[in-house]
């Protein structure tokens, strides 16, 4: 694709369509593996929390 061209706006796919699609399959997955008992809430919860510091952290110090 020569950097010229433009997009075509219909064939595109808007940034918040695509964030919203993939929480909608996070939180699916995420509900089947607590809901199978192959993790609980707890500890979905605990990860969900250390990842946030995790990346937390790593933004802190690019900037």
């Amino acid at each position: 694709m020569k950097a010229a061209e433009k997009f075509d706006q219909d064939e595109t796919v808007k940034f918040i369509e695509l964030l919203t699609a993939n929480m909608i399959q996070l939180d699916a997955v995420s509900q089947l593996l607590i809901e199978k008992g192959i993790i609980t809430e707890e500890e979905f919860f605990a990860k969900l929390k250390q990842v946030q510091a995790e990346y937390q952290s790593k933004k802190g110090r690019k900037d």
